[in-house]
């Protein structure tokens, strides 16, 4: 989806809280067994899998917002979801909303645990989890395609991430005195 269409639907959807224990679990599994990818690897597989990313982020937080659309199918029954991928202060989040028919009442201002009748915090903790071996595995068929320079920054945390001389990089700095320079370097790289 674009923007503007995942716009619209977003201001009639109410959002669905995050696993936090969740994502530290699955993450340091796939750390511990060397399976995970950076946030260039995931970035380039998105924006070939889908397109550009979309705008719909905070640009001093994050880098990059995929939005989707999902028809979830449970008990004969079909309910319409919102998924957005992107990147907050260096982490990938799978963001879910639920959207609303004209008969709800939810309080649009309250983040609300999974409904367990449509799409439960199980389902949804195995769609992620599949999801992101998805993206995994078409990273991994595909890499040694790419070969195009790019960077993107992360400047809440102070995270450059991108593919330079035959390499997905991500890089954490952790003070502006190391991390204007390394900008520089990206910048004039990608202009000279």
């Amino acid at each position: 989806m674009n923007d503007s269409q995942y716009y619209e639907l977003w201001k009639n959807s109410i959002p669905i809280a995050d696993d936090y224990g969740f994502y530290l679990d699955f993450y340091l599994y796939l750390s511990h067994e060397g399976k995970s990818l950076n946030l260039a690897q995931i970035y380039v597989t998105l924006k070939e899998l889908c397109g550009e990313s979309g705008q719909f982020f905070d640009d001093w937080k994050g880098s990059f917002s995929f939005p989707f659309f999902l028809e979830v199918s449970k008990a004969g029954h079909k309910f319409d979801y919102l998924l957005d991928i992107y990147d907050h202060r260096g982490s990938l989040y799978f963001g879910i909303c639920k959207q609303l028919q004209p008969y709800d009442s939810y309080d649009f201002r309250l983040i609300h645990q999974p409904f367990s009748e449509e799409f439960s915090r199980q389902d949804i903790n195995k769609f992620i989890s599949y999801l992101y071996g998805y993206i995994q595995g078409y990273f991994e068929a595909r890499q040694d395609n790419y070969k195009q320079f790019f960077f993107k920054r992360v400047d809440s945390n102070g995270i450059l991430f991108g593919y330079k001389d035959g390499n997905f990089f991500e890089e954490h700095y952790d003070s502006p005195e190391n991390y204007e320079p390394a900008v520089k370097l990206l910048e004039n790289y990608r202009f000279g």
